[in-house]
């Protein structure tokens, strides 16, 4: 009787167990902010590389590179990247799209784009969806951009 019942119960918890984690757990969206500071690490042509510190509101700091392409060589600028932002709980994948503007006496270019999750994070990255809208500015003579995004994710 004794090993009966300690098989059911054995069975019992193997079943709870099973039941916790097997479940679907339901995403949820949030809201987040995303503040970016770097500078350009490479330059071929009109292919560039950045590395950055990075500060999520969701996901606290980090460190990113960039990998991206401008359209031409006279400004406004037009370009594509793709960023892969590693944090504590993951990598994140995005692809974005961003115009650079005529830079002022300064040297000082405005940056605006939007972007979007990709396939390739870990962690609570690796079903993340999300998008976004930025805007900065990036320093023609030292290469420094700082970036502030806002947008929502889904995990």
């Amino acid at each position: 009787m004794r090993r009966r019942v300690g098989a059911v119960a054995a069975v019992i918890g193997l079943v709870a167990a099973i039941g916790v984690t097997g479940s679907a757990v339901a995403a949820k969206k949030v809201a987040f902010s995303q503040t970016n500071l770097g500078a350009q690490i490479s330059l071929k042509g009109t292919s560039f590389q950045a590395a950055y510190k990075v500060t999520s509101s969701v996901d606290a700091s980090g460190a990113a590179v960039q990998v991206g392409k401008v359209s031409g060589t006279a400004f406004p600028l037009s370009g594509s990247d793709t960023t892969t932002a590693y944090f504590a709980d993951g990598v994140s994948k995005t692809k974005n799209t961003f115009r650079l503007g005529a830079p002022n006496a300064k040297g000082i270019s405005s940056l605006t784009g939007s972007g979007k999750c990709v396939a390739g994070g870990t962690g609570v990255h690796k079903k993340e969806k999300c998008s976004y809208t930025f805007k900065g500015t990036y320093n023609t003579k030292t290469t420094i951009t700082e970036v502030k995004g806002t947008g929502t994710e889904t995990r």
